[in-house]
């Protein structure tokens, strides 16, 4: 599924500003900090860019063009799409997908979904070969592991775990280094909406106050921030470098070897 980009809103970007600039994360700053959520895509993961969704969109038309004219596909996936990202009342984003999908083709669920299978099995670890690593996302993990914290990542919920995986290991990572993984199956909200991240806590058992989150889109991951968990945003001035620097410093300093 392919979101777009939007807009802050005015009253977000004072809240940009002070979290996107380049930080000295003391050890002090870690403290009470069990939780962390971690972004995918741009944040542990090279942004794909237009070419990626380019190639997500292209293959997965061609696949289910068997169903239906690409006007109807087109009307069909902005349906689902919208149904999807909405405060729907589904158990799950992906039965909302699925069911929403045949609803607007007229067809069985079920057939949609050998159509997706074919997708996700022939077409997309082809297009997923095009992504590229963040150089420190996997020390990036290691360390949160080694100082005791709760990972989750917290990619929008608009995709499986299988789908998940192979994106991640263009930085030679995997399902097993999260505690959480907030697939398609799992979730019933999606970014930017707030309920993404009550969902997420509540799930995790864990408070704003000693969660953080790391994320690298304003307009997807800064509702975290308006529920009081602490954000940071990479790109511009924050790196993922930095961050690992300031983990690296706290664990010196309260996990002496």
């Amino acid at each position: 599924m392919i979101l777009k980009r939007r807009k802050l809103e005015p009253e977000q970007k004072p809240a940009l500003k002070q979290i996107r600039n380049r930080v000295s994360l003391s050890s002090e700053w870690w403290e009470g900090k069990s939780h962390v959520l971690i972004d995918m895509d741009g944040t542990l993961i090279g942004q794909p860019g237009a070419l990626f969704h380019n190639l997500f969109a292209l293959f997965a038309l061609l696949r289910l063009s068997k169903l239906a004219t690409f006007r109807q596909l087109l009307r069909a996936v902005k349906k689902t799409q919208e149904i999807v990202l909405s405060s729907h009342g589904f158990a799950s984003n992906r039965d909302a997908f699925f069911e929403t999908l045949a609803m607007e083709l007229k067809v069985t669920r079920a057939r949609v979904e050998r159509f997706s299978e074919k997708f996700f099995d022939s077409d997309y670890p082809f297009i997923c070969l095009i992504l590229h690593s963040e150089p420190h996302a996997r020390h990036m993990v290691d360390l949160l592991h080694a100082t005791g914290r709760h990972i989750t990542l917290a990619t929008n919920a608009v995709f499986g775990r299988r789908e998940i995986e192979l994106r991640l290991k263009a930085s030679d990572l995997y399902l097993h280094d999260f505690d959480l993984v907030t697939s398609w199956d799992v979730m019933k909200s999606t970014k930017p909406h707030s309920d993404f991240f009550t969902e997420t806590l509540r799930m995790i058992g864990a408070r704003p106050e000693s969660t953080v989150m790391i994320g690298n889109d304003p307009y997807y991951d800064l509702p975290a921030h308006k529920l009081g968990i602490s954000t940071l945003l990479v790109g511009g001035k924050l790196s993922m470098a930095d961050i690992a620097h300031s983990l690296e410093e706290h664990m010196r300093l309260h996990f002496p070897s």
